[in-house]
């Protein structure tokens, strides 16, 4: 069995990642192990890892301080039908692109061979991971590579897993579930039930809508829905591309372009409401993290949100892919 946990910093995805692989043990007792990730290198992470410590206090772990080269650590076999729980992804992403020992640029390969073999050798695997992908103010190069290898993992390994969960403030969101079958890539606006037989939505030829976080899957499941449309790039298209186009993606990237110009929300919002040929609307969301010093970038932040509000309310379907995994809230 393997899970991945994902959420924001200080949602309570530790606490629930560790309730899950103790649960797995108290019912089938084995070597229980916890690869820790996080390299101490301040006094900010060794308290952090000062506090983790505390949380499996008494729980039976084993504690394994693996910074980087997973699968050389594993090559013995040496966790062979045991029960672990790595933490956390983020960590170990940032130690193999920047430490010595690390893999560098090949770093998003190192990890995932890894994790295939580690997955092999464990009787049940939980891996926790973070959700940093939901910032407005523009990334450093550096940054941008980091988000992109760390968003490529976490969606290969949610590819694998057996299930998957968002924790919230606590309160765990299941995105994949061992029981469920999910087909999404038959027709568009297509939702599943339990047993994966396909329900479709009510459809009023108005657009779809697929949110999530930067280099979470969104553009790969949407060309797998919709396979013949061309979609326009919100980066570097005309403004006036937007009168006529079928299909948008990097829509955040052109509304921070059209506002820049000094262009209206509802100038935007009356020229796609009469574009009758949009079908899909691919957007990065924006609205997490801090409130940006910069007054450009609070506007901005803000000017999306509320373009985004008002295209959700008249959509036929939106979803949010997190992880890879698409999941239809309206």
């Amino acid at each position: 069995m393997l899970e991945l946990v994902t959420g924001g910093s200080g949602s309570g995805k530790s606490a629930y990642a560790e309730s899950r692989i103790c649960e797995w043990n108290r019912q089938d007792p084995k070597p229980l192990f916890y690869i820790a990730t996080m390299y101490p290198y301040g006094e900010e992470t060794e308290k952090k890892i000062e506090r983790h410590r505390i949380l499996r206090k008494g729980k039976g772990f084993e504690t394994l301080e693996w910074y980087t080269g997973l699968k050389l650590h594993l090559e013995e076999g040496s966790l062979q039908g045991s029960d672990v729980l790595l933490e956390c992804m983020s960590n170990l992403v940032a130690n193999e692109m920047y430490m010595e020992s690390g893999a560098g640029c090949h770093a998003d390969q190192a990890i995932l061979k890894g994790i295939r073999e580690l997955n092999q050798q464990c009787s049940n695997l939980v891996i926790v991971t973070n959700e940093v992908f939901s910032e407005s103010v523009p990334d450093s190069p550096e940054m941008k590579e980091y988000k992109r290898i760390l968003g490529r993992i976490n969606c290969e390994i949610a590819a694998m897993a057996d299930q998957v969960t968002e924790v919230i403030y606590g309160i765990a969101q299941q995105k994949k579930e061992p029981d469920t079958l999910v087909n999404r890539t038959e027709k568009p606006g297509v939702d599943s039930n339990k047993s994966g037989e396909s329900v479709m939505c009510q459809k009023e030829n108005r657009v779809h809508i697929i949110i999530g976080g930067a280099f979470q899957g969104k553009t790969q499941y949407a060309t797998k829905i919709y396979p013949e449309l061309g979609l326009t790039d919100g980066i570097n298209c005309s403004l006036d591309e937007i009168r006529n186009c079928v299909a948008i993606n990097k829509f955040h990237s052109f509304t921070r372009r059209w506002l820049l110009e000094g262009r209206t929300k509802e100038a935007l919002l009356t020229i796609l409401e009469n574009n009758r040929s949009l079908q899909l609307l691919i957007s990065d969301e924006i609205g997490y993290g801090l409130v940006p010093i910069d007054d450009f970038e609070r506007e901005y932040r803000e000017f999306h949100g509320r373009v985004m509000t008002e295209l959700a309310e008249q959509a036929d379907c939106v979803e949010r892919v997190v992880c890879g995994i698409p999941q239809r809230i309206k």
